[in-house]
């Protein structure tokens, strides 16, 4: 149940950062930044998998 909260708070503060970037700067700028932000969210999720695995 709490990491259900965690990512529900997680998803609304990326949603947040996004629609501030959008209103701010436009739609290519917020689609850049959220593109990156979600890359390196990724690679640091695949680093966490193989530390558990070995």
């Amino acid at each position: 149940m709490r990491n259900l909260l965690f990512d529900t708070l997680g998803l609304a503060g990326f949603a947040s950062l996004t629609g501030g970037l959008y209103l701010r700067f436009g739609l290519a700028d917020a689609l850049m930044v959220s593109g990156s932000l979600l890359l390196v969210l990724a690679l640091l999720g695949a680093r966490a998998i193989r530390k558990g695995a070995s």
